[in-house]
Parts: C-alpha cells; structure tokens; sequence
C-alpha cells in the first residue's frame, strides 16, 4: 500500500470514527442538544480536527442521514436479485421501508431533519448532501425500475407511466411510514385512537390497496384468490 493510500484510508477511518460518535452522541440527545464539543470528546479528538472533516453540526448530521439511506439503498438492491414480480417488488419495497423505520428510528429522524433543512446553500455547497440527492434518485429508482419489471411481466397495468406512478407510491408510502413512525414514539393521532385503527393494519391495507390498484386485471384476480385462501 502506498503512502497516500494508506493516508487516504486513515481518513476515511477518521471520518467514520465522527459519525459513530456524532450517530452515539445525537441519538441519545438529539440534533438541538448535542453539540460539537460534545462529538469531538466522544470521538477523543480536539474541535478543530472535527471541522476538518465536517463544516457544521447540520453538515454532520447530513452524513449520519446519508449512512442510514446507503444502508436503505442496499436492502432495496438485495430485493432485485430474487425471482419476484414487479408487483411483488413494489410491495416488498413498502415492506423494506416500513422495517427499516422500525429497527432504525434514530435513521429516519435524520432523514427527515434533512428534508427540513431551510438553508439552500448550504446544502447545495455540500457534497454530503449531494451524496443524499443521488441517494434519494436511486430509491426512487428501484420503485421505477419494480413498476416497469412488472408492465413487462404482465402484474402491473401499463397505462401508467412509471415514473408518475413511483413518484405517487413513493410519496405516499413515505406519508404512511411517517405516521407509523410517529405513533411508534408516542406521538398522539387522536384520530386513530378515536377510530380505533391500528397503525399496522392501516399499512396493510394500504399496501393491499396499491396492489390491487396498479395491478393488471389478472394480477389482481390472483390476489384476491390468494387473499381468500389465507
């Protein structure tokens, strides 16, 4: 290994070494308590080696939202390479997010702390935030690419066009998860409690109801036997 690239993966390792401790730091405290200080003891390094790497708190916190899609991006590309419909891959899709959201709360506050982020240039100076652009467009790219696997195989009707249609599911599954999300950490929708209706089975139905939706004729007279069987 040459010297400039084992200075190169030093870094990288350095670099990691900040969102571990920013990830250990923030999770436990949350965006607007923790501080820099704070994520430099956790890393045992001095303030001014952590803005090397990272410009602000925000810019910090950009990259622990980025690790979490990476993550999400991952197990959407896993689900490809299964022997699956389009249709099943769009509900598979839902499925994925709606799991990683359970198992990684601390993941999807990020994401949506990015999405909230007011300051333009900021985020267009960063190339963080960049990497989560690209990141978003690959996910969504997978629910493009699920849509026209399945105009091709005869599960999905082909009188959409794919990418209204992903953008559509795409908003919409985020809209659902968001709820289940915020029901999951106590956040209190009285009008679910009032109509008795539980998150989980609202996102059932919901995924019930996309797939009966997109579905070409035949699909969904496959679904509906399948759903009598069970």
């Amino acid at each position: 290994m040459s010297k400039e690239e084992r200075k190169k993966r030093e870094k990288e390792q350095r670099r990691n070494t900040i969102i571990d401790a920013a990830e250990k730091v923030i999770f436990e405290k949350g965006i607007e308590q923790s501080t820099m200080e704070e994520i430099a003891h956790e890393a045992e390094l001095s303030k001014g080696t952590l803005y090397l790497y990272f410009k602000s708190k925000n810019e910090l916190y950009t990259a622990i939202a980025q690790r979490g899609s990476d993550i999400l991006n991952r197990r959407f590309a896993k689900m490809f390479a299964g022997d699956f419909t389009g249709l099943e891959l769009i509900r598979k899709i839902g499925e994925t997010y709606l799991n990683f959201v359970n198992e990684n709360p601390d993941y999807f506050r990020a994401f949506m702390y990015y999405e909230s982020m007011s300051d333009v240039e900021e985020l267009q100076e960063s190339e963080i935030a960049g990497h989560c652009e690209e990141n978003r467009r690959e996910a969504l790219g997978f629910m493009i690419r699920a849509l026209q696997i399945g105009m091709q195989d005869g599960t999905i009707d082909e009188s959409y066009d794919p990418r209204e249609l992903a953008i559509v599911l795409w908003s919409s599954t985020r809209g659902i998860t968001t709820m289940t999300h915020m029901k999951g950490i106590g956040h209190y929708f009285k009008v679910l409690d009032d109509m008795e209706i539980q998150v989980s089975s609202l996102f059932e139905s919901f995924l019930n109801l996309i797939g009966t939706g997109i579905a070409t004729d035949e699909a969904r007279n496959k679904l509906m036997t399948d759903s009598q069987k069970k």
